[in-house]
């Protein structure tokens, strides 16, 4: 019997003693286990397979409560292939989980991730992870505004792993063309979008998880073209999201927050706020401090177009009634 804040647990082998402070993102010295151990790589698998499973569900704070658990706790004894692989695969959850749960500030922390991940890759030669890797390297940098370094990262990713499986592929051609439609390239960025849409009707499943397929291009596309002021081409593309994208928490919270982010842009702003609101509410909810980011945007978004209306305002006025005198 094992005494946790209360509750006496029956446990038949300290290996479940393990498996169990993995799942509930407690350290081992809570069950008074030693702080470290090796670990099979069936036992990281398993956390590993846990941790993705709370994405729909947009469960981040205990999705990365239980990866940065494993990772802190996990001791590597012996440099086996398949062990490798099964790191490789924990670090890309970790900076997955922890991108979407902290601030662009703090992007360090999940850029050490995929640097991890990518080390590993290179040392197994398995261009898939390799791939994943350097993509979300260079949508991290983008995400910190540096676009130089971001596409070097990017277009190496793809230019590098030509062996890669083609969800990998295709999740590195759509965050290329998010890092183009930031840079004003907008050839390249229809072109990337267009290879993402081409592989993504040939994809099910694959090492991304999910995060991923014809929805989620569909997704870009929509957010794409409102940025760009095409507010209805936008909307298409959102309600085609909509359709082909799980019916899930996790894209129920992004999905409000691109057609709020459309409507707002496009000069719906009664529809927009709404939506924005209720998406603001839900990513505070779920911890998700991405998105909550990309809703700061929309907010000076608006600022800067009521500046500019009360700049234009008083332009006119000066025309019309001669300069204001104090």
């Amino acid at each position: 019997m094992v005494e946790y804040k209360g509750l006496y647990l029956s446990i038949r082998n300290i290996d479940e003693l393990y498996r169990i402070a993995d799942m509930l993102g407690i350290p081992p010295l809570a069950f008074g286990l030693q702080p470290f151990r090796s670990r099979a790589p069936q036992e990281i698998d398993s956390v590993v397979k846990h941790v993705w499973s709370l994405m729909p569900q947009a469960r981040y704070v205990e999705a990365r409560t239980t990866i940065e658990g494993l990772l802190r706790d996990v001791r590597i004894e012996q440099e086996d292939y398949e062990l490798l692989c099964t790191l490789a695969r924990a670090h890309h959850i970790a900076g997955h989980v922890i991108a979407t749960n902290t601030r662009t500030s703090e992007i360090h922390q999940v850029i050490q991730h995929f640097q991890e991940m990518e080390d590993i890759a290179r040392i197994i030669n398995d261009q898939t992870l390799l791939n994943i890797a350097l993509t979300y390297h260079g949508d991290m940098l983008r995400r910190k505004g540096d676009t130089g370094r971001a596409v070097q990262y990017l277009e190496g990713a793809r230019d590098t792993t030509p062996q890669a499986e083609l969800a990998s592929r295709g999740n590195n051609a759509q965050l290329l063309a998010r890092v183009y439609l930031v840079s004003n390239n907008l050839r390249a960025f229809e072109r990337e979008m267009h290879m993402a849409e081409e592989l993504a009707y040939q994809v099910e499943g694959g090492a991304t998880h999910g995060s991923y397929n014809l929805g989620t291009v569909f997704e870009e596309y929509g957010k794409s073209y409102s940025r760009l002021g095409e507010l209805n081409k936008g909307l298409r593309y959102l309600d085609l999201a909509n359709e082909a994208l799980p019916q899930t928490k996790r894209w129920e919270i992004v999905l409000k927050a691109s057609r709020a982010e459309a409507l707002i842009r496009g000069g719906e702003l009664k529809e927009g706020m709404s939506l924005a609101r209720e998406a603001t509410l839900l990513a505070q909810a779920h911890g998700h401090v991405r998105l909550l980011e990309r809703i700061h945007g929309i907010k000076n978004y608006l600022s800067e177009q009521g500046s500019r209306y009360i700049k234009a305002t008083a332009e006119l006025g000066e025309v019309l009634d001669g300069p204001i005198e104090y």
